[in-house]
């Protein structure tokens, strides 16, 4: 029995075990935790990437409390954390699992790498919630990592969701509908000039959904979810327990 254990920052509702056991192998053991980085208000404006950016500390010592609690494989959610240091995204990743002792998968490093197994090069970023200086981290964070930011574009300039105040509702409590109308007109937005559809936001969760989206968009869809499930399960060494999840899960 492999043990999982997921990280999460302490404004969102951890839910992310329960999801995992939807494609996870028989016998798969769940618990989830916090980050207990402090500062971290809960609209984009308050979510401060200074304060995320500096929780690599408070991530090291959740890391090592869900090891030594006996977690096998540890996966971070919920926060960019690693895309806020851009190219070294994955050097972060390396000193997290270095403090834990056991393999740990932070949510956009995982995204890099599956953009890289999936071949991509040329992207189009579904932002959903981001405001301008998420916008900014995000494409910084793919670009330094060798990706061609194409198009970038949030539900708000899209005109998907009407205000700011919804789109920091709709930040914490996911609308799947919002969700598929966004990721579609990106798609059709960029036209024929990319590789993938990116959505970032860890509140914009697409399992269950991206053999959907990707046949009506004609591209692979990755998202923070289905990147983060990606790799735990190849950290696993380990398939989804049935298919139909989309390319990149698919592709175990």
């Amino acid at each position: 029995m492999t043990k999982v254990g997921f990280l999460a920052p302490l404004t969102t509702w951890n839910d992310i075990p329960l999801d995992f056991l939807r494609i996870a192998p028989e016998g798969t053991s769940v618990a989830g935790a916090f980050i207990t980085a402090r500062g971290l208000a809960r609209t984009m404006a308050g979510f401060s990437l200074d304060r995320i950016a500096e929780a690599l500390p408070a991530m090291q010592e959740a890391a090592r409390d869900l090891a030594e609690a006996g977690a096998d494989v540890i996966a971070q959610f919920g926060i960019p954390f690693s895309l806020t240091h851009a190219e070294r995204a994955r050097d972060v990743q390396s000193q997290v699992a270095d403090a834990a002792g056991v393999p740990v998968l932070l949510m956009g490093a995982a995204m890099l790498d599956a953009l890289n197994q999936l071949g991509v090069r040329r992207i189009a970023i579904a932002s959903g919630y981001y405001p301008g200086n998420w916008v900014s981290m995000a494409r910084r964070g793919f670009e330094s990592n060798g990706f061609d930011v194409v198009l970038q574009e949030n539900w708000i300039e899209q005109g998907v969701v009407g205000s700011i105040e919804e789109s920091d509702r709709l930040a914490w409590e996911q609308d799947v509908a919002v969700t598929k109308v966004h990721v579609l007109r990106t798609a059709e937005r960029a036209g024929g000039s990319i590789d993938a559809i990116v959505v970032c936001g860890g509140g914009l969760r697409l399992l269950g959904y991206a053999a959907e989206l990707e046949a009506k968009a004609g591209l692979p869809v990755v998202a923070g979810d289905l990147a983060m499930y990606w790799a735990t399960l190849r950290a696993m060494d380990a398939k989804p327990r049935s298919t139909g999840w989309g390319r990149l899960l698919d592709s175990l």
